[in-house]
């Protein structure tokens, strides 16, 4: 009878084990996707990105061909006689509801699952001065439970 215990008791070691090193693998896999594609950072990090690409001062035409070339950041919609209007936590400097611009291109780069039953999308606005200068990026990130 001893022996049936101690045996039982290794294979639930071992399944513990097991189950922590799939665990961690899942943590580790995570932190690889999210270095891979910048849209799964968090959302200053985001900003920063795009900002590195699409420098306040860029004039409407240039960002529209960075935007397109980069798929990661999605179909770009452009508007011309509107900027966009800052919501969710905003942007320093700007209080909510407020329009940034005259002109904006809007992007919506692919959601992904976080978890099982939870998912992330992220939207992307540029938004332009009355002579087509960028002068803003604001970056919205929102969690959503997934819709089968």
């Amino acid at each position: 009878m001893k022996n049936h215990n101690l045996s039982f008791k290794r294979v639930l070691y071992i399944l513990s084990y097991a189950l922590l090193i799939i665990i961690a693998a899942l943590f580790v896999w995570s932190f690889v996707r999210m270095a891979y594609n910048p849209m799964r950072r968090p959302a200053p990090m985001i900003r920063s990105h795009i900002l590195r690409n699409t420098p306040l001062g860029t004039c409407m035409e240039e960002a529209i061909e960075i935007i397109e070339s980069n798929e990661r950041w999605g179909t770009p919609v452009i508007s011309r006689d509107s900027g966009f209007i800052v919501q969710g936590a905003g942007i320093p400097n700007f209080p909510l509801f407020t329009i940034i611009g005259e002109q904006q291109i809007q992007t919506r780069p692919e959601r992904y699952n976080v978890l099982l039953f939870l998912e992330r999308g992220v939207r992307i606005f540029w938004g332009f001065d009355e002579n087509g200068k960028l002068i803003e990026v604001f970056v919205s990130s929102a969690f959503d439970f997934r819709h089968s």
